[in-house]
């Protein structure tokens, strides 16, 4: 049998995966991670590891969490993106507002301007004709007293247009400074403008690029979840096979026991009825989960279906035909209690009752009975009970 009980537990960690394969939690995604990491660490510990089976569920582990890794890494860079673009958009929120305010500050200048200006219009015109006119209203003053208040009315005007003067020339020059730091913060908005559009360009990237990592991601999980029910099932069916084995295992042990064996064992080793190699030895098994214990009474040996099966050695046919778990099986007395079983067959070449020589075909590799796919199981027994083929085989 190529695959072991260890891969019940393997199978019982990995089916946990069946939930939401992404669009998960963070904290589910941490599950899943621990639960795939815990899977490997079984894997590697178990016989398992030396199965197909075994190295596809390390190979859909290493891919998951590469996918995770990728997953991860490209949210860290759209969040640290997504934050640049943040801390960029309250920058131009920020200048926009100052714009604002010094626009405002402008257009309230120019107003001053433009009054100031109006004012001194007023002033010049006022001093022109006053100036046209100043000879003549000297001349109608009746006294020199009356004189100098007309001059000093003139000095007046003229004093008051050299401060409009004055100050229209400070209002002017506020004005171009508030213009040319409106202009320095409107090119800096343009900047600003064009920087946060090649930072949405890449968030729009980086987006795009994450959900591709989800959606593998995703299939990598549906892909790992396919896998474990198709495992599940075959577990379920080698549970099966191993508890119908025991029982028809103890069922040939009393069945040989009763018969007894004449003659002695063969003196030589026991010949290897198929050359293909040990796939699962014997002895007994501890479920990594459960923690029971389950002897595997024989060899599973490697052999590809309709491979002929040789006997071990001479004997004679005890039984040839269905056996329970075994399904199409041959049971052969070899003297002083020695006999082996050959199940699993596609098909038998001999009959109960008939004599056969060391190397004689007996039988077919198969897949009848409790069996997950073809190869030969063969177990030696002592006085009916089954012991490791190891110790008789050349």
């Amino acid at each position: 049998m190529r695959r072991t009980l260890g891969l019940a537990s393997l199978v019982l960690v990995l089916s946990l995966m069946t939930g939401p394969a992404w669009g998960a939690s963070e904290a589910e995604l941490d599950e899943l991670h621990d639960q795939i990491a815990e899977l490997a660490s079984q894997i590697e510990s178990a016989q398992a590891a030396k199965t197909e089976a075994g190295s596809d569920l390390l190979a859909a582990q290493a891919r998951f969490d590469d996918l995770v890794g990728q997953v991860r890494a490209a949210e860290a860079e759209l969040a640290s993106t997504e934050a640049t673009i943040s801390a960029g958009e309250a920058q131009l929120a920020e200048l926009t507002a100052s714009l604002d305010r010094f626009e405002a500050a402008l257009a309230s200048t120019r107003l001053r301007v433009a009054g100031t200006k109006e004012s001194l219009s007023e002033q010049v015109v006022e001093l022109y004709i006053n100036a046209s006119t100043a000879s003549t209203r000297f001349l109608a003053f009746s006294d020199a007293s009356e004189a100098s208040v007309g001059f000093a009315y003139v000095d007046g005007a003229i004093g008051d247009s050299s401060r409009l003067l004055s100050e229209l020339d400070i209002l002017e020059r506020e004005e171009e400074r508030q213009q040319e730091i409106l202009d320095e913060q409107r090119a800096a908005q343009e900047v600003l403008l064009e920087t946060l559009e090649k930072q949405r360009q890449v968030q729009a990237e980086e987006v795009a690029a994450l959900d591709g990592l989800r959606a593998e991601a995703a299939q990598a999980a549906e892909a790992a979840r396919s896998m474990v029910s198709s495992l599940t099932a075959e577990i379920a069916r080698f549970e099966e096979h191993k508890d119908g084995l025991e029982a028809d295992a103890a069922a040939l042990e009393a069945e040989l026991a009763a018969r007894g064996s004449a003659g002695t064992q063969p003196s030589g080793p026991l010949a290897r009825p198929v050359p293909g190699r040990v796939s699962s030895p014997f002895g007994y098994r501890i479920h990594p989960i459960f923690g029971t214990r389950k002897l595997h009474t024989g060899w599973d040996m490697s052999a590809g279906a309709g491979s002929p099966i040789v006997a071990a050695a001479d004997g004679v046919i005890v039984s040839a035909g269905v056996r329970g778990g075994y399904g199409n099986a041959t049971v052969i007395d070899h003297g002083g209690g020695l006999a082996t079983l050959y199940a699993h067959q596609s098909s038998m070449a001999v009959g109960a009752g008939q004599s056969v020589s060391q190397g004689q075909v007996i039988g077919y590799v198969g897949c009848t009975g409790y069996c997950t796919g073809a190869h030969l199981h063969f177990e030696v027994r002592v006085g009916g009970a089954p012991v490791d083929p190891s110790g008789y085989v050349g």
